[in-house]
Parts: structure tokens; sequence; C-alpha cells
């Protein structure tokens, strides 16, 4: 507000400093009560009460719980590398594997798509973002089977790679269904072969 343009010294104690030790409080709080009591168990109460600090302390900081959990969950949400262990399929599954764990973060889907969404046009933005980055590791793990020769070099891969996510998502955050091991092996098996003189492996 207008109080954060006065001197430092003459601002209140709602200032845009915060106390390191609260601030990691909070956080630490707001990650056990999301895998205690999933995200729609959280309140800012909730958050206060586990964290020690006063409920207009986490107010003063954050305007809602989905900003709290945005934070909180923030250094998890990154995509790692693309995996490149030689093979390109055992790559895919790898990637699909992080993806599941990323979308259904602290045992929960809604952590991510509702901390993000329930912030408005902002949030949705950024769940657009993080979609991408995760997606973009797939598709170089892709192109580099092309490259090396384990994958055909006419193969769609933008188009399997959003169809990956897209299932993902669909399952885990629309359905709320768990993806196992098996389903993920399945997408993977519609990969094709790689060229050769009769379609086995290459080289």
């Amino acid at each position: 507000m207008d109080s954060d343009d006065r001197p430092a010294a003459s601002r209140p104690r709602r200032g845009p400093h915060r106390d390191p030790d609260a601030h990691e409080a909070v956080l630490a709080a707001t990650r056990e009560l999301v895998a205690e009591l999933g995200y729609k168990g959280v309140t800012m109460e909730r958050i206060a009460s586990r964290a020690g600090v006063a409920r207009m302390t986490v107010y003063r900081w954050w305007p809602n719980k989905a900003a709290v959990i945005t934070e909180a969950v923030a250094d998890r949400l990154a995509p790692g590398p693309a995996p490149d262990t030689g093979d390109v399929r055992e790559d895919a599954l790898l990637w699909l594997r992080g993806l599941v764990r990323t979308l259904t973060l602290l045992g929960d889907p809604s952590v991510v798509t509702g901390a993000l969404t329930e912030r408005g046009e902002p949030g949705r933005a950024e769940l657009r973002d993080l979609l991408k980055a995760h997606a973009e590791p797939a598709a170089r793990l892709m192109r580099n089977g092309v490259a090396g020769g384990r994958l055909p070099e006419d193969l769609p891969l933008d188009a399997i790679v959003d169809s990956w996510v897209g299932y993902v998502v669909y399952r885990t955050v629309f359905l709320g269904q768990e993806i196992a091991e098996a389903d993920l092996l399945d997408l993977v098996r519609l990969l094709p072969p790689p060229p050769g003189p009769s379609g086995g492996e290459a080289g």
C-alpha cells in the first residue's frame, strides 16, 4: 500500500520485509499440512497455527492459501534435465514418471493445479508455463532419438509429447485417477520401432 513508499524507518511492521525464520516456518507448515490433509483441507488458520505465527502474519505476506502453497512447492515444480540413458524408450519412461510426480506433488494433484489456477489468469499462465517447461525435456529426448537413429525421422514429435502431457493431466487432474507404471509403459510402447531393414533395432 501507500505505507510501503515511506522511508524504511517510518514504515509500520507490515512492510515488505519478512522474518526469515517465520517465513520458512510457514512454508514448512504448509507442506506438512498439504501432505496430511490435501489441498482442500488446508486453511490459512491451520497454516498459522502449525507454523506458530499469528494468522495476520500469514495474511500480511500472502493474500490466500493458493499463494502460500504455490510458494511452498515452487522449488519442487521445476523440470529436471532430459533423461539420457541411451535408450529413448527408457528416457521417455523416466520423463513420464517425473511428470506424474510433479502433478501429484505431496500425493494430491490439486496441490499444483489448484494452487495455480485459483490465483486467476496469472496462476493459469504459470500452469501453462509449467507444462511447457516439462514438455521441453521430452521433446529434446525425442529429437535425440531421431538424431541417433532410434526413432523414425518423420515422427510427429510435438504431437506425441503433447498427447502424453494431455493424458497425464487428464488422468491425474480431471479424473483424479492414479497412473500406474503399466499405464506409462503403454504410452512408451506407442513409439514406433527404430528404422531399419526389418523394423528391428538399428545397428
